[in-house]
């Protein structure tokens, strides 16, 4: 048909989304039903004063959880830079003492005293950070045990007696109340268990934010080959630190919790056998997920309860961790883990391919 033409109307399209849009909806997806479970077990986690009925028993967990805390201090750092914290208690132990002068020598309320505490320690770990990163894992190792030490004697010198107490330590009588509880609801374990638990879920999921970013996916490529990333452009020695930084806060969390529940400071939270317990549970449970060192707190505190009733505490303890770490040196949840991984490939190997009809054959070819 000459002079005439015949335009057919173009369909609406909707703009394609871009492959990053794309892929963070999948990964949003993808978390949302691990997140719902999450929040199922947090909430549900409440509510274990109302079933476990013994106090003695949930003051072993109370217990467990503080120690699980320092303990994921520990393997958060070295399973994200290889570095392996031997004086925990250093940071532990000084956020203790920083709440107690807050409290005692400051005269603040337990929720302006708790804040100044965190945010003391943090300031302090970024600060001792800076200088020891940079070491190689066994002086760092060293550097931290003797930071601790060093630490310990410093609050039990005579001219600071006023101050921390000297060998006594300092006795915590502290006003207001902490997210509505008072002292003496804090020093049960039916009292104290929500903020333990909370605390514990809260910290658990920061360590795991942390690791899954890219800070830590840089943090174990430095790990791996620090010169080589070094050569590729990356600064090496921030990441570290920030490392350092958010293990200090993960310890002085515990710190806090200690300071609250026990309302004491003393120098044997900054001793060597305060942070061995929680490097203890930490190869136990193992470093390659944040609940392993949790798990690994829970089975020290259990197994010293019922070591500690035969009266060979340190004889059985001592065997008992060489037969653990000898027997799974991942640590028990890394053995869970690597066991879980096994079973999911095996069972994927074990489905056969689906056949092929001919005609479908043919009509792909």
């Amino acid at each position: 048909m000459s002079g005439l033409s015949a335009v057919a109307p173009r369909a609406a399209t909707s703009p394609r989304p871009s492959s990053a849009e794309g892929t963070a909806r999948a990964r949003g997806a993808g978390l949302l039903k691990p997140g719902i479970v999450v929040v199922v077990l947090i909430v549900l986690g409440l509510f274990v004063p109302s079933v476990l009925k013994s106090t003695f028993y949930l003051g072993l967990l109370v217990n467990a959880i503080t120690l699980g805390i320092a303990a994921l201090a520990i393997g958060f750092l070295a399973h994200q830079s290889g570095l392996m914290m031997f004086g925990a208690a250093a940071f532990t132990g000084s956020a203790t003492y920083l709440f107690a002068i807050a409290v005692t020598q400051f005269g603040w309320n337990a929720m302006t005293a708790a804040a100044f505490t965190l945010v003391g320690a943090t300031l302090l770990s970024a600060l001792i950070g800076a200088l020891v990163v940079r070491a190689r894992p066994l002086p760092f190792a060293m550097l931290t045990l003797a930071l601790a030490q060093m630490l310990r004697s410093l609050v039990m010198v005579t001219d600071f007696r006023p101050i921390t107490g000297g060998d006594d330590g300092l006795a915590l009588n502290f006003s207001g109340t902490f997210f509505g509880l008072t002292q003496a609801q804090l020093s049960t374990p039916e009292g104290f268990w929500p903020v333990a638990w909370l605390a514990l879920c809260g910290v658990m999921l920061l360590a795991w934010a942390a690791g899954r970013s890219r800070t830590g996916s840089v943090l174990r490529a430095i790990r791996s080959n620090e010169e080589r990333m070094r050569f590729s452009g990356f600064n090496t020695y921030l990441p570290r630190v920030l490392a350092f930084t958010l293990s200090g806060f993960i310890a002085a969390v515990s710190g806090l919790l200690t300071g609250l529940y026990t309302a004491f400071a003393s120098p044997e939270l900054l001793d060597f056998a305060t942070g061995g317990n929680a490097l203890v549970s930490t190869l136990v449970g193992g470093i390659s997920t944040v609940a392993g060192p949790v798990l690994g707190a829970l089975l020290y505190v259990v197994g010293q309860d019922q070591f500690g009733a035969t009266g060979h505490l340190e004889l059985l303890t001592g065997l008992g961790v060489v037969l653990v770490i000898v027997a799974f040196p991942e640590g028990i949840m890394g053995f869970i883990r690597n066991g879980i991984a096994r079973l999911f490939k095996r069972g994927a190997h074990a489905v056969p391919n689906a056949p092929v009809k001919k005609g479908a054959d043919h009509a792909a070819r």
